[in-house]
């Protein structure tokens, strides 16, 4: 792993010295879209719903979009498709109403800060740039850390010569901008160039022209109507007229993510991740066909489909790229969010037994099946809104979530959960933290007494020191999906209740555990709502309803 380092103070852009680190260069990926939102929000301010099941869908967070057509529009965006259900993290840049359709950014700003913005002008439309810097773990003490150039554009639209000549036309002006910055890193250019083949001349000069020249990370073709390309092509997700747009069907290449020479080497401290550009929804499958007819389309759940369908007649396109901050912290925190059926009363979680005079003040998961000998305990419990005790997991793996097996676990803890879902640490109101580097993709998993235990479906990345999930969002985020997890209220999901002897199945014998202690009070494990009380609201409100659901954790 090689230690880059940006050579940019924020404060005055002035050259530093950096000096020996005694710590180790930290990695964290961040996740690129380029999307064509058509002319959003137009008459239908409503898709802004499709566009938020995309994003959650994706998590990313640089997203640049062509044809916006008013500050309205990209509020809207912001507030009702990125910054919904708790999150608050996304910000924007400032809208420029340019002479045609227009561009926005938004960002994820606790791994994001806008250092900058501005404008080139071009006879049809403005290409927009977008100067970005990585909010390093150690910014405030270096005020040293990684920039990033973001060009967003829409080139003239339609075949012939003439209009080739036009695209090539914006594009100088691009390139005659961007020379002009003779220490620009990390260049970025990306939207729709309605470009038809790579012999284009606006593309060739894109990919050999200037002190820049960019790198295209997909393949150099006639893309346009040919099928041997099929896998490349954005645009159209449509063969019926609706809403505006195009409805030939896939059939062209018109979205791109170009990039400049240092991101392909990664030599400064941003590296393009190998394989990770395509077309969100793009199967291959659908050559010359609207993106929701037969054969299914299974490259993304069906809710995402149906959204990216009716959102737009492109398909966003996506990469991904490696950052290489300087430093990482000595420890890590665990930001995560997770609800129990069980004690789940529609809007937050019932806090009953903490006041059990047997509520345990030692961790409870010293015995089988999860044999956890930590020696986690609290003299008492001062927060009341702890709800019960759970333990985390962690599990590190090279390989997918089905590799994230028990032999893969790096570390185990147990700590409090509050009622509003979060998971605390021992002193009860901060994150619970852990002090071992993690090389390859990180796995999460979060058991409970009684509950169906559940495992990330994707990887958690670090950021600045911190792994955040929110299992609550969806059935996606847990993997096996709704097979062992379950909607609690719409649009919310959560651990299933009645797993009275643990071994990752309910059936009879959860109801055989429920029977010898019915009628009892206290910290038992047949209290499957967790309201210190075993009766029959556990075994048909719980264990009945949810007879034959199964755990999915990789074994």
């Amino acid at each position: 792993m090689k230690n880059f380092r940006s050579a940019f103070l924020i404060f005055g852009f002035l050259f530093v010295i950096s000096g020996p680190f005694n710590r180790m260069v930290a990695q964290d990926t961040l996740e690129v879209m380029y999307y064509n939102i058509l002319n959003y929000p137009g008459s239908t301010p409503e898709r802004v719903e499709y566009f938020r099941i995309v994003n959650q869908y994706i998590e990313a967070d640089i997203i640049l979009v062509n044809e916006i057509l008013s500050d309205e529009g990209a509020n809207s965006l912001l507030q009702n498709g990125l910054n919904v259900y708790g999150t608050t993290k996304f910000q924007k840049a400032d809208f420029i109403n340019g002479y045609d359709t227009d561009n926005a950014l938004f960002y994820n700003s606790e791994k994001l800060v806008l250092y900058s913005q501005d404008t080139i002008e071009t006879a049809l439309r403005l290409i927009n740039e977008y100067i970005l810097y990585y909010n390093s773990y150690d910014l405030s003490e270096t005020q040293d850390t990684i920039f990033f150039n973001f060009y967003s554009a829409h080139l003239k639209a339609s075949t012939g010569s003439t209009n080739a000549q036009k695209r090539l036309a914006e594009v100088l002006e691009f390139k005659e901008h961007i020379d002009n910055k003779p220490n620009a890193k990390n260049i970025f250019f990306g939207g729709d160039f309605n470009v038809y083949t790579s012999s284009e001349p606006a593309y060739q000069s894109l990919i050999n022209d200037g002190l820049y020249p960019l790198n295209d990370p997909l393949p150099a073709a006639n893309w346009h109507d040919n099928e041997l390309y099929s896998m490349v092509h954005s645009q159209s997700t449509r063969t019926s007229q609706f809403g505006g747009g195009a409805t030939g069907g896939m059939d062209d290449r018109f979205d791109f993510i170009l990039f400049s020479n240092d991101v392909l080497s990664g030599n400064n401290s941003v590296k393009y991740i190998n394989n990770s550009c395509y077309a969100l929804g793009n199967d291959g499958n659908h050559f010359n066909m609207s993106l929701i007819d037969a054969p299914v389309n299974t490259s993304v759940p069906d809710s995402v489909l149906q959204a990216l369908y009716y959102m737009s007649d492109h398909l966003p396109v996506i990469c991904n790229i490696e950052v290489q901050s300087s430093t990482m912290p000595s420890e890590y925190y665990l930001d995560l969010k997770v609800f129990l059926e069980g004690p789940f009363d529609g809007n937050e979680m019932n806090t009953d037994l903490i006041g059990l005079t047997n509520f345990p003040l030692a961790q409870p998961y010293d015995q089988p099946p999860w044999n956890y000998f930590g020696d986690e305990s609290v003299q008492s419990i001062q927060n009341p809104d702890i709800v019960d005790w759970v333990l985390v997991e962690l599990r590190e793996t090279s390989g997918d979530a089905s590799s994230a097996v028990p032999d893969s676990t790096i570390w185990r803890g147990a700590c409090f959960l509050q009622k509003d879902g979060t998971i605390v640490g021992l002193d009860q109101s901060g994150l619970p933290s852990f002090d071992l580097p993690v090389s390859n993709d990180l796995y999460i998993i979060v058991r409970h007494r009684n509950h169906l235990d559940i495992m990330t479906s994707i990887p958690v990345v670090v950021n600045n020191g911190q792994y955040s999930f929110d299992f609550s969002l969806d059935q996606y985020q847990v993997y096996g999906f709704e097979a062992g997890y379950k909607e609690i209220k719409p649009n919310v999901w959560g651990m299933i209740s009645a797993d009275g002897n643990k071994d990752g199945i309910i059936d009879f014998d959860d109801k055989n555990i429920w029977s010898t202690q019915t009628g009892q009070r206290g910290y038992l494990i047949g209290d499957f709502n967790l309201d210190g009380r075993i009766d029959n609201f556990d075994k048909n409100e719980n264990w009945l309803k949810n007879l034959d659901f199964e755990y999915q954790v990789p074994d």
